[in-house]
């Protein structure tokens, strides 16, 4: 199968790397990690929360209950955290499993609260929306909050957090807003925890750090423009399945969205779009061998890509791998040529792929 199948290796000691560094940057603050999406299509089998939670990274957050169940299954001394929220008759398993719901609204959390009773060793984390106008408590929550802070009296360990919008531009004005609206939150209740930065809030400086922080794809080797001591995580790399000699004036690909304008030799891999291999590539994304570009030719297909190897025909061979990226064509750079973000060149990794842990 190691002629035929793509492969994608994760290399674990950049993640440590990144999460001590993160550790140091941050100092005083609690360091947490997102592992949402299997670790953001990386974590195959929780490997990469078992190695961070060996850091003693004690704090976990995921999206939906799902995602918590399968980690708490394994994992049995961490908090781990559901961004999205108490919904409907989730209140036994969140309670059983040890799991912790982030509270989106006044109504979750009136609901969650009286559930627990006499349960006052909870952790409560109360998210509130101050821009971003997707998950949080609304201002109108916030007020019934304020009028009413006697419900929160009888818990010990209470966690406010928000998300910022515009982090990643650290001139954009809405970072300071946003950070301003969290402050006046932070002066209605001031004997609680906050946590408001995520990756990029992290590098906004260190009075977004607050109590918590919880970065995601600083971790797995994205958006290395935030620091120089952030390395690059994945590499991806698929076999040449076939090479062709093809004429001048042939088409390449469906829809004939490529001719040749010369004699051609062109090899054939064997990942496509449904690897995540987006279909904008199509006529200008490249992989490297040994060091050398070698152009996509034709559109992108289901399960292959057509490359341009005339260059170079005498040099590679079927079984031969070509990268698709790695730490020089990184995961930001790859995610440029495919307009679209690093966040979704991972987390769309096949599972067809073989992993490779190193």
């Amino acid at each position: 199968m190691k002629y035929s199948t793509a492969e994608i290796q994760i290399n674990l000691k950049a993640i440590k790397n990144n999460y001590l560094f993160l550790k140091q940057y941050c100092k005083k603050s609690e360091v947490a990690a997102m592992v949402k999406a299997s670790s953001y299509g990386l974590g195959g089998k929780n490997k990469i929360v078992h190695m961070l939670r060996s850091l003693n990274c004690n704090n976990f957050f995921v999206a939906n209950l799902n995602e918590a169940i399968i980690i708490r299954n394994k994992f049995k001394d961490i908090n781990i955290y559901v961004l999205n929220g108490l919904n409907k008759n989730e209140e036994n398993i969140f309670l059983k499993k040890k799991i912790i719901p982030v509270l989106n609204t006044y109504n979750q959390l009136t609901t969650w609260i009286k559930f627990l009773k006499k349960n006052t060793s909870q952790k409560l984390v109360i998210h509130v929306d101050t821009g971003m106008n997707r998950l949080g408590f609304q201002n109108y929550d916030v007020q019934k909050l304020i009028k009413n802070k006697i419900i929160l009296s009888r818990f010990k360990d209470i966690l406010f957090m928000s998300h910022l919008a515009c982090s990643e531009d650290k001139k954009n004005k809405y970072n300071k807003m946003q950070k301003q609206k969290f402050d006046a939150l932070k002066k209605e209740f001031p004997d609680h925890k906050y946590s408001l930065a995520a990756s990029g809030g992290i590098f906004l400086g260190k009075e977004y750090h607050y109590d918590m922080v919880r970065p995601g794809i600083a971790l797995y080797g994205g958006k290395l423009q935030f620091h120089n001591k952030l390395k690059h995580v994945v590499s991806l790399k698929a076999p040449i399945i076939q090479i062709s000699n093809v004429p001048k004036n042939s088409y390449f690909g469906y829809s004939n969205l490529f001719k040749a304008k010369k004699n051609i030799t062109s090899a054939t891999i064997s990942v496509g779009y449904a690897d995540g291999i987006g279909i904008r590539l199509t006529n200008k994304g490249y992989v490297m061998f040994r060091g050398i570009k070698l152009p996509m030719i034709g559109r992108i297909s289901m399960d292959l890509i057509i490359l341009d190897i005339t260059k170079i025909r005498k040099k590679i061979k079927v079984g031969d791998f070509v990268e698709i990226f790695n730490n020089n064509l990184t995961i930001d750079k790859f995610a440029k040529i495919s307009d679209t973000i690093p966040y979704r060149i991972i987390t769309s990794t096949s599972k067809r792929f073989k992993k490779t842990y190193i």
